[in-house]
């Protein structure tokens, strides 16, 4: 297990002022956790929008996280395209601004058979110059089959996986098969953080560590030391939430859940005239 790479990580939104991505108002909200409890920051993940930047913006995001995050923050680079040229030159970039770790979903648009995923998984987990972090996202894009993920577990270069299926069954399967092996379990479900961690998961890439990270935080606290109650407290109390936010087109609700939380403007990308 990489002990380094552990505990809840603040998946960053991103803010924008017509076409623009606002910087003022994207270091405000990292201001905003420095002093928290979180374990680093995820950059141009699935709420940060990555979707809606190019990938100058998204370097440039990253850049702007590595300059504003506190010295003792990890930081996670989302490297998600639907190609593997891209891919790895967002890894290669990560590798140039001291990212502890690269995210990479399978690629999009085009469905892969599984050897196809195995040759990009591993084309991409042998020129990263930073550790891979798989992604199991199968709202957006196909989901990596167990087997798979089992054996791109075993490369050198790969320390984990986030898994937002919200398949508790899977995180419990995933957690024994590789619980002697150096990789770590992450969820990406801020409504099953409780269940995942008291099941072995050691860390969690949420949204809602971005907004309520004390929240979170309490979380790991009461499940480190024994007191499931008050875990399960504070995760009942974020459920309302969670329901707000999905409300809306993701993830615009989960930006206006933060710009009540906060008072940080959150503008949504618009075409200008």
């Amino acid at each position: 297990m990489n002990e380094l790479l552990k505990g809840p990580f603040s998946v960053l939104m991103t803010p924008f002022v017509g076409d623009k991505v606002d910087k003022e108002n994207y270091v405000k909200q990292i201001e905003r956790l420095n002093p928290t409890k979180v374990s680093g920051y995820v950059t141009n993940g699935s709420t940060g929008e990555f979707i809606q930047l190019s990938l100058d913006e998204q370097m440039q995001i990253s850049e702007w996280t590595a300059s504003a995050k506190a010295s003792d923050k990890k930081l996670i680079v989302s490297a998600c395209t639907g190609n593997l040229v891209d891919t790895v030159n967002l890894c290669r970039h990560a590798g140039k601004i001291g990212a502890d770790a690269v995210l990479v979903c399978p690629p999009y648009y085009f469905k892969c058979t599984t050897r196809e995923l195995e040759e990009y998984y591993t084309n991409v987990a042998d020129l990263s110059p930073v550790p891979v972090f798989l992604y199991n996202i199968p709202f957006f894009t196909q989901e990596l089959e167990l087997s798979l993920a089992y054996w791109l577990l075993e490369h050198k270069n790969v320390i984990g996986i986030k898994d937002s299926s919200a398949n508790m069954k899977r995180l419990e399967h995933m957690v024994q098969k590789t619980i002697d092996l150096p990789v770590n379990i992450f969820t990406g479900t801020d409504d099953i953080l409780f269940p995942a961690l008291v099941g072995g998961c050691v860390g969690s890439m949420t949204a809602l560590a971005t907004i309520y990270p004390n929240e979170i935080c309490g979380i790991y606290d009461a499940v480190k030391n024994g007191n499931y109650e008050k875990a399960k407290e504070i995760q009942f109390s974020i459920l309302p939430a969670l329901r707000e936010a999905d409300q809306e087109t993701f993830p615009k609700g989960y930006k206006k859940l933060m710009e009540r939380v906060s008072g940080i403007p959150f503008g949504n990308k618009e075409v200008l005239q």
